[in-house]
């Protein structure tokens, strides 16, 4: 297994993401047997998942002080699947990523001391 950081790991699944939408969308049918029935669902639900990770690195730095980790935003709303499909996904890569520790829900920011 090889370390990566989150830009790696942005890039990797945004790929992987990519690679199975174009599959469920040609096979009519879910990528995992997990996913459920409803592949037009699943397409769905992985575009959200990776739709912030395709953007362009600068644009972060210059809207922020500090930069951010660029996965914190997705594995804070992924929920207990996205969170599967993530780490199973870059597992099956061989690679290692390590999640964010500070992890807060969108709402829960507002409410920080």
């Amino acid at each position: 297994m090889r370390a990566v950081d989150d830009d790696e790991a942005a890039a990797t699944l945004t790929y992987l993401a990519v690679i199975q939408i174009r599959a469920m969308a040609r096979r009519r049918q879910p990528f995992h047997p997990w996913m459920g029935d409803d592949y037009v669902v699943c397409i769905g639900w992985l575009a959200d998942l990776v739709h912030n990770l395709a953007g362009p690195r600068g644009r972060t730095r210059r809207l922020s002080r500090k930069r951010r980790r660029c996965m914190e935003h997705t594995w804070a709303v992924a929920g207990e699947t996205g969170r599967r499909w993530i780490t199973d996904s870059l597992e099956a890569e061989g690679l290692m990523w390590k999640p964010p520790s500070d992890t807060f829900l969108p709402d829960e920011r507002d409410n920080r001391a």
